[in-house]
């Protein structure tokens, strides 16, 4: 009688075969679980820069028509969402002087009562930078649910992401903790170019003045940019306070002890002011160079720009 040969196939899993793939599902799982906290925080901050930003679009859009920002209860209904995606309501800080159209509204304003301070550290005693003239800015309180940016005095303090323990803003809580809040601002220049103004904001554009030496020859000009030129004998009128170095003359030579309280009529008018001569004495000297536009043909409402500078006389 013949051997038989029995052919068997596949037993399936040994249990210790079975653990090990359970275990590593387990794992998987788990680092998957971990994975989703950080993925859906990171997906409502994103959430919530659009919702920001869209919100900056609304108020944009609101002032270009009205000649005006809205105000703080004006805001829900210009704004796309006035809540991130945390669920809770975006803060609006506005320049009050602009949610109304007195002094000729968004176009008829030179400056503002607010601006941007960037803060290293918690203490923020010396801030990075400095925005001057921001308009508006809108907040949304990050994922700790807590807003800690406020503008106490006209500043608005911005930290780095993770600079603790800060809060600011008592309005809804006082719980200082690592900063998240998501800050966006407008300045005033660029409100007004969105809102088709006469003109981009006026400002002067030199940052400083060159050296001189004495019995050496000199000749510098401050530039202005923007606001609204006049048409004929010169686009700006001029006028400058402080000291100005022995030997040197201006163009046009429109000196004054109070710029601001000179009349419009008495500033020298010509495209840009000139300093040239020769130095006869060493020193530094310290001057303001006031520059103002033809916004306001009687006078009363023109753009008017000042940049301090220090002239440097070598011996």
């Amino acid at each position: 009688m013949g051997r038989k040969w029995i052919l068997r196939g596949d037993e399936g899993f040994t249990l210790v075969e079975l653990a090990i793939i359970l275990v590593i599902i387990g794992m998987l799982v788990s680092l998957g679980a971990g994975m989703m906290g950080p993925l859906v925080k990171s997906a409502k901050y994103t959430e919530s820069k659009d919702t920001v930003n869209s919100a900056i679009a609304g108020v944009m859009g609101f002032g270009t028509t009205n000649n005006r920002l809205p105000d703080s209860t004006e805001f829900a209904s210009v704004v796309r969402s006035p809540r991130d995606s945390w669920g809770n309501s975006l803060y609006y800080l506005p320049d009050a002087n602009l949610t109304t159209t007195n002094a000729g509204g968004v176009c008829g304003r030179k400056t503002t009562s607010l601006r941007v301070v960037m803060c290293p550290d918690a203490a923020c005693a010396v801030p990075t930078s400095t925005i001057t003239d921001v308009t508006f800015a809108v907040i949304s309180g990050g994922a700790n649910f807590n807003i800690q940016t406020d503008n106490s005095g006209g500043t608005i303090r911005v930290y780095s992401t993770g600079i603790s323990p800060v809060d600011n803003y008592t309005g809804d809580m006082t719980r200082p903790e690592e900063y998240d809040d998501i800050v966006k601002w407008v300045t005033l220049n660029e409100l007004r170019i969105k809102a088709g103004c006469d003109g981009a904001q006026l400002k002067i554009v030199n940052t400083d003045m060159p050296s001189g030496r004495v019995a050496s020859a000199y000749s510098a000009a401050v530039y202005p940019d923007g606001g609204v030129p006049f048409t004929a004998g010169g686009k700006y009128r001029w006028c400058v306070q402080g000291s100005v170095p022995a030997g040197l003359a201006m163009s046009p030579n429109t000196l004054s002890v109070d710029c601001a309280g000179l009349a419009e009529g008495s500033w020298g008018k010509t495209d840009t002011i000139g300093f040239s001569g020769t130095p006869t004495a060493a020193g530094s000297y310290s001057l303001s160079v006031f520059v103002r536009d033809n916004n306001d043909t009687a006078g009363a409402n023109d753009n008017v720009a000042q940049r301090s500078f220090v002239i440097t006389v070598n011996p």
